[in-house]
Order: structure tokens, then C-alpha cells, then sequence
């Protein structure tokens, strides 16, 4: 690609980050940087969708297929730092965050959460564009594919369709089961920590219960187990994951 053509609004030459179709989720509650970042992007040659709340975010990841997401830090429904984890519940994609105060804590505290690269929110276009090139080249691009993809003992769960079975069995859940079954089927098979699961299915809500979570996993083991796979293990103190034939049973 000629670095003749397209520039940054500055005089300078944009790069392309691929020659391949890329379409980005640009999700943010400040219509002013989501157009800003959009225009950009098509600078770039990169296409991009929009959402201004994390709900509307989430529904884009499932109808629109993004190959990447970029998360700013004003949406209207909840921080970044608690949609990033649901975002990646249902598809693996990168994803860099924008911050307008990103001190240790608040990257510390995005990268725990899954991002991959924290960027501040007052950043120069081609610094931008660098960092997503090195995102796409690390993962990959495009790349889209379901949450859990193959899993053990005839697991098949569909984030887009909302929909799981085993062994060809369709698996009846409540849309909170669901959460977390694509939660854990993402990690497949290693632990996902009790605050990442609480953060993921009742972002906003600081007080929810612990136990609450238990129950509503003890339900979900148990139409595992009754619909012939090995069900959940609980790692005492750690988190939860699914188990495969011959690991530890759910205590």
C-alpha cells in the first residue's frame, strides 16, 4: 500500500493497517470521539460500528461480527472495565481501551479485565492506528469465531444464537445460566475467578451476592450433568470451570 493517498487531518500520510477488510466496534457514550475515531478508521481503510452503551455494544459483537473493539470509558451503563469481560464471554476479539486518566490502576485494572492494550484518551491518530495494527498482528486478522468454538464432552454453546447443547441435546437456561456458561466455556477448562463471574453477569451492582452466584451455578451443573456432560468444578477460594471427563467433581 503506497503511503500516497489518505491522511491523518495533519498533512501526514495514514497507513493502512491491512489490506484486508477489517471492521472495528467502536464503543463509547461521547458521540464526538466515536466520530472522530470512526472517521479515522476510514481514513484507514478500516470499516467501523458504533455503540454508545455497553447493551448496545454487545448486541454489535453479536450481529455485526468486529474483528476488533475499541472500548472508551464514557459509556452510559457501566465502566469499561465490567463490559470488556462480558464482550469477551461471547467472542474472542482484541480489544484496546480508551482512558482519559490512565494511571497504574485503571490499566492494572482494564488489563485484569481482558484488554489487550490501554490507550489514553487524548491520543494522536497515527499512535492509535499503531496500536491496532500491533493487536491485529498479534492475534491474527480478520479473525471471528464463536466464544467456546469446540469444546469437550460434546459441548456446543452459540453466543450469536444464544444457544447451547450437549451431544446434539439443547440445554434449557436462564439468560443468567447462559452468561456464565459462555464466561466458563471461554476459558475451557482453566478457572474463572468468583469476581470476574460477578463483574460479568451483574455489571453495575457492587452488592451482588456471592451466594447468588452459587445457586445460580449449582442450577446451570446440574442440567450439565443431566444432559450427559461432566458439568462444572469448583476450585475452593479461586473460581469455577468446566470439568472434563475423569477432573475433580463440582463441590
Amino acid at each position: 500500500m503506497s503511503p500516497a493517498g489518505p491522511t491523518d487531518g495533519a498533512g501526514h500520510g495514514v497507513v493502512r493497517v491491512t489490506d484486508a477488510r477489517i471492521r472495528a466496534l467502536v464503543a463509547d457514550g461521547d458521540p464526538r470521539r466515536v466520530g472522530e475515531i470512526v472517521h479515522m478508521l476510514g481514513e484507514a481503510g478500516i470499516e467501523a460500528v458504533t455503540a454508545y452503551r455497553g447493551a448496545s455494544a454487545l448486541a454489535r459483537v453479536a450481529d455485526e461480527a468486529p474483528d476488533l473493539v475499541i472500548v472508551g470509558d464514557r459509556l452510559g451503563d457501566g465502566p469499561a472495565v465490567e463490559l470488556i469481560p462480558r464482550i469477551l464471554g461471547r467472542v474472542r476479539l482484541p480489544i484496546l481501551a480508551l482512558s482519559a486518566h490512565p494511571d497504574d490502576r485503571v490499566v492494572v485494572a482494564l488489563l485484569d479485565a481482558g484488554a489487550d492494550d490501554v490507550l489514553n484518551a487524548a491520543f494522536r491518530p497515527p499512535e492509535l492506528l499503531a496500536r491496532l495494527r500491533a493487536l491485529l498482528r498479534r492475534v491474527g486478522a480478520p479473525s471471528q469465531g464463536p466464544a467456546a468454538g469446540p469444546l469437550p464432552d460434546g459441548l456446543v454453546v452459540d453466543p450469536g444464537r444464544r444457544e447451547a447443547s450437549v451431544r446434539e441435546q439443547p440445554l434449557v437456561l436462564t439468560p443468567t445460566e447462559f452468561e456464565l456458561l459462555v464466561l466458563i466455556a471461554l476459558r475451557r477448562g482453566d478457572v474463572v475467578d468468583h469476581r470476574t463471574l460477578l463483574r460479568a453477569v451483574w455489571p453495575g451492582r457492587p452488592d451482588a451476592d456471592a451466594d447468588l452466584l452459587r445457586t445460580h451455578l449449582t442450577h446451570l451443573n446440574a442440567k450439565l450433568i443431566g444432559a450427559g456432560h461432566p458439568g462444572l468444578r469448583n476450585v475452593r477460594s479461586s473460581g469455577y470451570a468446566l470439568r472434563v471427563t475423569g477432573a475433580q467433581s463440582f463441590r
